[in-house]
């Protein structure tokens, strides 16, 4: 046990290395600390009022248990489709193997070790999306404090038997397949594989129309169907919503007793599993992902502009690596795509009377008001913008490279941002597009809109490559700790967060004060362009102080 713990606590400390920085002030990690809370606090706010949403509309009909199911279900899911994938580069795509596996430690207590690390990764999300609303439910349901203390005790032990499905999933594929052994390969496929999933989901969906909050309650009811039919394949599932029924003392208790115990059988079996297949399959791990390739010594030498040369080897680097283009570059598309594409097929879905009503309506929005939704858009987009906030960080060690090349440290900075600003330009302009066709706004102020769009997106990324310049992510065992163990994630969520507050408030005052568009129009650009003027001087005048973090 003394080994495990050891053994758990050098892999979290390597796991989540550098986030926060030593050589900062403590005035410095306390703001860091302040702004992160009240980050987790929105988060956690936006959980709690679609909870109490739900909720409501199940009181009425007396039907409110069925929440539990659904949370329960949400919990499973979403742990087991995460550690699907942090499962197999924990375990065994993880840079700190090669010292760990020849030292005289059981192949069990490592995987204990790191199992311990997946658990604690997971508890994050669970928090949110399992107890939170799981408080909710109670204060509408005037629960006793006995179902608090049961939704802490089923938010804890729920999540494991998921997880350790994943494990076994991961240790039985990395010992008998040859073709997952390579790391590439692996990451390739289940990036494919999801994408391919997700896009499935919003195919199937986009054809739902509007629902009342009648047909909202069928629909929940309906879900709950489908909970009964898990309950019989995920055993913990009906054991878990037995612990969280109070209403029956004795219930509630019989069924913490059966999580508990299958809970505790299927670690064993975990365990028992784990000695047998990890050892062998990490071991060959470490030799397959070794591919020697034959350099060929003369190459023809292409001259060409440096920043196409710099930006192209970003994107290389992107979509070259799985874990990157999973995490990088597929939110920035997919997200808004799914958000869009709902959109999209409901507009269409519309008869040509109603659609040609609808856009009557919305014709006669302020422009002002117009603008602000544009760029209300564009921000929550922007949330999903994981390329600056990790360009220096995805580079590693490597990072150094920056410092020895002939090649202005400031223009290299400019040059990382670009892919950036390319991808999250496009999908602006399409969602700007899309607005166009449902609002028939003037298009010379979506056009005017659309340049102060991109000066916007310019700022931010500058100001997310900084952040990542301050507190870069340079020591990482795995890819994947690059983004999912990287705090810096969090800026572009605040920053995105913070501007479609202003905005909110702009959108407020302007419904009481009559002011042309262009005004606000003017106004936004001064707003946006003279920070970035002023960022772009202070990375050029400050090379050295942006470039210390680097080493």
């Amino acid at each position: 046990m003394h080994k495990v713990l050891a053994l758990t606590k050098v892999f979290l400390k390597t796991s989540f290395q550098n986030n926060m920085n030593p050589g900062e002030t403590k005035n410095k990690s306390k703001g860091m600390l302040v702004i992160m809370l009240l980050a987790f606090a929105y988060i956690a706010g936006i959980l709690a009022f679609m909870s109490y949403g739900m909720i409501s509309v199940l009181i009425p009909i007396q039907q409110e248990k069925a929440f539990l199911g659904l949370i329960l279900l949400a919990i499973a899911m979403l742990v087991l489709v995460q550690t699907i994938f942090s499962s197999i580069n924990i375990l065994y795509f993880s840079s700190d193997n090669e010292y760990i596996l020849p030292l005289p430690i059981k192949p069990r207590d490592i995987v204990i070790a790191k199992t311990n690390v997946m658990l604690i990764t997971e508890y994050i999300i669970v928090i949110f999306i399992g107890l939170i609303p799981l408080c909710i439910y109670g204060v509408q349901t005037n629960a006793n404090l006995l179902f608090y203390i049961m939704a802490v005790l089923v938010c804890a032990i729920f999540p494991i038997l998921p997880m350790l499905i994943s494990g076994m999933i991961a240790m039985i594929i990395m010992s008998f397949s040859k073709l997952i052994k390579n790391k590439n390969r692996y990451q390739f496929i289940a990036t494919i594989f999801s994408i391919i999933f997700v896009l499935a989901i919003v195919f199937v969906s986009s054809g739902q129309e509007e629902v009342t909050n009648e047909q909202l309650a069928q629909l929940i009811m309906q879900a709950n169907s489908l909970v009964e039919i898990f309950k019989g394949y995920f055993p913990t599932l009906g054991a878990s919503i037995m612990a969280l029924d109070v209403g029956n003392i004795a219930t509630a208790i019989l069924g913490l007793l059966q999580l508990v115990g299958i809970t505790a059988i299927s670690y064993i079996v975990y365990i028992l599993i784990a000695q047998k297949l990890y050892f062998k399959g990490a071991v060959g791990n470490l030799e397959s992902g070794k591919v020697s390739k034959k350099l060929n010594e003369r190459k023809a030498f292409k001259g060409g502009k440096l920043w196409k040369s710099y930006v192209g080897k970003e994107w290389k680097t992107l979509c070259r690596n799985p874990i990157f283009l999973m995490q990088c570059i597929v939110p920035s598309i997919l997200v808004p795509v799914i958000f869009i594409g709902l959109f999209a097929s409901q507009i269409l879905a519309l008869p040509e009377n109603e659609l040609q009503q609808m856009t009557q309506e919305l014709s006669g929005v302020d422009p002002n008001i117009v603008v602000l939704i544009i760029l209300g858009i564009i921000q929550f987009i922007f949330m999903f913008g994981y390329i600056a906030p990790t360009a220096i960080s995805r580079d590693g060690q490597n990072a150094t490279f920056m410092k020895y090349i002939p090649v202005p440290f400031a223009k290299q900075v400019m040059y990382k941002t670009l892919p950036g600003i390319i991808l999250q330009t496009i999908i602006s302009i399409v969602a700007i597009a899309l607005v166009w066709y449902v609002l028939k706004t003037n298009t010379f102020i979506l056009l005017l809109t659309t340049v102060i769009a991109i000066i916007m997106i310019v700022m931010q990324n500058l100001l997310m490559i900084m952040v990542d310049l301050k507190r870069p992510k340079l020591e990482w065992t795995s890819e994947y700790a690059v983004v999912k163990q990287n705090m810096n994630l969090i800026w572009p969520m605040i920053l995105a967060m913070v501007s479609i507050a202003i905005y909110v408030t702009i959108g407020i005052l302007i419904t009481n004060i009559n002011i042309p568009v262009y005004i606000l129009l003017l106004a936004l650009a001064i707003i946006y362009t003279i920070p970035t003027i002023m960022i772009k001087r202070y990375m050029e005048n400050h090379e050295n102080t942006l470039g210390k973090q680097i080493y």
